[in-house]
């Protein structure tokens, strides 16, 4: 029997298997869990072969499945070598780059930031992807990112841009209704906001909320920018990240005595492979620029992209970044 192989569904294939569930999968394809099994079954039944074990815990390869992932990755770096091998040599500053960026810095200093971009470089357009989960360089799912921490793929090119604090924060009424803690151990007595599980893959995330796991978190999301909202409604204590306080200034840091500040690291990356392209380094120098200058103002007492947070009863002091 002639086999017509169909590339896209071997795509589909690779991404549930990365993912390990169909629901996953869907929500990185960005389609239906109803229509991403049809397409899974439909593939299997093209190869006549079962491609995966369908358990409690989500979905195993089967050895045949084992095979096909194997000459599918193949494929794949075949592929990208081509692509890498195009792009890098390009020279003209026209074209899409595809930046990834933390959410904050994404909603509230990347419109600003490319309005000056566009200005210098008409001809390049930005497709910009905001995700708490890093996007994978090598596999070109992007070619510039502004991540938190130092990446740890080879061939990647980075560059340390600055640093961002991290202070515990409460909304007055919060404090009103449960009081406020001094110490770690006090964190145990009161109600948290944090992310998701599905987050704590992400080094810098876990640098964070492993001091403060005695907190009993009654509400998670995938969202900084939502948890922010959560702590600014009074719901519980959480992390703000050094910027956002110009955003909520009726938030209080919640400064503990035997904790300091948590500092995360921001870098910014691209690949070696397409670091020559001309309009992929445009971008790369420009954020590399602008985005340290913004960080290192923050880092000066009276910065003015850094208000500061506010101490309860108190004027507060300058932090450094």
């Amino acid at each position: 029997m002639e086999v017509r192989m169909d590339w896209n569904a071997l795509k589909i294939f690779k991404v549930i298997a990365d993912s390990g569930s169909l629901s996953a999968a869907s929500r990185r394809l960005n389609m239906s869990q109803p229509t991403l099994s049809r397409k899974l079954v439909a593939l299997e039944e093209s190869l006549d072969s079962q491609l995966f074990q369908r358990l409690p815990k989500g979905l195993v390869l089967t050895e045949a499945g084992e095979k096909i992932i194997t000459l599918v990755e193949q494929m794949e770096e075949r592929a990208l070598d081509v692509e890498k091998a195009v792009t890098g040599q390009n020279k003209r500053l026209e074209g899409t780059v595809r930046l990834t960026t933390t959410e904050f810095i994404g909603t509230y200093w990347m419109p600003e930031l490319m309005t000056e971009f566009r200005d210098t470089y008409p001809g390049i357009s930005v497709d910009l992807n905001i995700d708490m989960a890093p996007r994978d360089l090598l596999r070109r799912e992007a070619d510039v990112a502004v991540r938190l921490g130092y990446p740890r793929q080879p061939d990647l090119i980075a560059r340390k841009i600055g640093a961002l604090a991290n202070f515990l924060a409460a909304h007055p009424a919060y404090i009103a209704k449960y009081g406020k803690p001094e110490r770690l151990a006090d964190i145990k007595d009161h109600l948290g906001i944090g992310l998701q599980e599905s987050l704590m893959h992400h080094p810098e995330v876990w640098k964070i909320y492993r001091m403060f796991q005695p907190l009993n978190l009654v509400l998670t999301s995938n969202s900084m920018l939502a948890n922010y909202e959560a702590i600014n409604r009074g719901i519980g204590i959480g992390f703000l990240s050094n910027p956002a306080w110009e955003k909520y200034p009726d938030l209080v840091e919640i400064d503990l005595k035997d904790a300091e500040p948590l500092m995360l690291d921001v870098w910014l990356v691209t690949h070696a492979d397409i670091q020559h392209n001309a309009r992929i380094r445009a971008l790369y120098d420009f954020l590399g620029d602008r985005l340290s200058a913004r960080l290192k103002a923050m880092a000066v007492p009276g910065g003015k992209e850094k208000p500061g947070p506010k101490k309860t009863g108190t004027e507060a002091p300058s932090r450094v970044a």
